[in-house]
């Protein structure tokens, strides 16, 4: 299947006459095929007679015709063939199951969970390559499906901003984003200008005590908070070389300029309490006070927010192209998942989707589905295969 663009589909008979290749291509444009979740070109797929994906990419990053010539045969005459191991559970917290899945008909691009507030259950928020956007409830049950109107759209945010009860959602862009309904329209856009970076969401605090969240965002050297109407409550811009800020559990605020992290406080002017990064690393969050992670600007994601085993202490996610890791504070992994199409970082998330103790985990797996990860109880009513 080519995804060629149209202007270059013509060369492909003289191509194919060129390298002695007979075979069929079909044309599947330049917006890529739906639903493959592969991103570099080329990626091979293999199909057998019934339609069901026999071989996917990894399995013949390396060894393309070993694999093509132990697996054809069967293929070609119709035999049964075990479809390819699309991930695997290598550790897990006791009791840990799979308590949902359901099968999104496009590539996940963005996961989200909006905590529940005021009697109101949390929601999940999946984004597609085809902008279609889900919102599940936290037995797996899909409450809406719209598609966005807006194609620079890549992340969808939710949190109750005006204290009614009720999550208002905001759609992630480049250098702004639009505050949305459960419908996907909007209330009112954010829009800001930078050269040299894109926008960078930090989350959601009430900062004024008035009940309602505000919205944190940097651009730039510039560190704003936003209320829950397009007005500013303040605006940070005194510092230099900014590469990022951090929310912490207790609600405290970080900003790091240079090496330099600072504590600003809920009117937007710096305390004067500061630490040093190490070397040239970025400050990745503050677990507890006093125990802080460290990483590189451009490396794999953390989250250091939520409790998957339920001890009562913050644990650290960390997610790569190499797979997903739950740690401890001191280092243990609690929970460890290998995805074999690793060619995008794994969409995943942690959220207390119960009200019991420790997280449950949902994630994104390619050719497999979304799934709900946790203990069986109250979320596990509709647990599926």
């Amino acid at each position: 299947m080519s995804i060629d663009s149209p202007k270059d589909q013509g060369k492909i008979p003289a191509y194919l006459k060129k390298n002695g290749l007979g075979v069929r291509v079909l044309l599947a444009g330049d917006q890529g095929m739906k639903g493959y979740n592969f991103y570099a070109a080329s990626s091979l797929f293999v199909i057998d007679r019934r339609g069901q994906i026999a071989g996917v990419p990894s399995e013949f990053y390396f060894k393309l015709e070993e694999e093509l010539h132990r697996r054809l045969p069967d293929l070609a005459a119709g035999k049964p063939t075990p479809g390819p191991l699309l991930w695997s559970i290598e550790k897990e917290p006791k009791g840990f199951t799979e308590l949902w899945r359901e099968d999104p008909e496009d590539t996940v691009t963005s996961l989200s969970v909006a905590p529940g507030a005021k009697g109101h259950l949390p929601e999940i928020s999946v984004l597609d390559g085809s902008l279609h956007w889900r919102r599940y409830s936290a037995q797996g049950k899909l409450l809406s499906n719209v598609t966005l109107e807006d194609d620079k759209t890549w992340r969808v945010l939710g949190a109750d901003l005006d204290g009614d009860g009720v999550s208002e959602w905001i759609g992630q862009k480049e250098r702004g984003f639009d505050v949305m309904d459960q419908n996907g329209e909007s209330y009112w856009s954010y829009s800001g200008f930078s050269d040299s970076d894109y926008l960078d969401l930090g989350g959601f605090l009430d900062l004024d005590g008035d009940g309602r969240k505000e919205i944190l965002v940097r651009l730039g050297d510039s560190v704003t908070a936003l209320r829950n109407i397009p007005t500013p409550l303040w605006n940070l811009d005194s510092l230099t070389d900014v590469k990022g800020f951090t929310l912490d559990p207790q609600g405290g605020i970080w900003v790091q300029a240079g090496s330099t992290v600072r504590e600003v406080d809920a009117r937007g002017h710096p305390t004067g309490a500061s630490f040093q990064a190490p070397g040239s690393t970025v400050l990745r969050g503050e677990i507890d006070r006093g125990t802080r992670l460290f990483g590189y600007r451009y490396s794999s994601s953390v989250d250091v927010t939520h409790d998957l085993d339920g001890d009562g202490r913050k644990d650290i996610l960390v997610v790569s192209r190499e797979g997903i890791r739950v740690f401890s504070q001191e280092g243990a992994v609690l929970m460890a998942i290998q995805i074999t199409e690793n060619q995008s970082y794994p969409e995943v998330t942690l959220a207390d989707l119960d009200g019991r103790k420790g997280d449950e985990m949902i994630l994104y797996v390619p050719q497999y589905g979304l799934v709900a990860l946790g203990r069986k109880g109250e979320t596990g009513k509709r647990a599926g295969n």
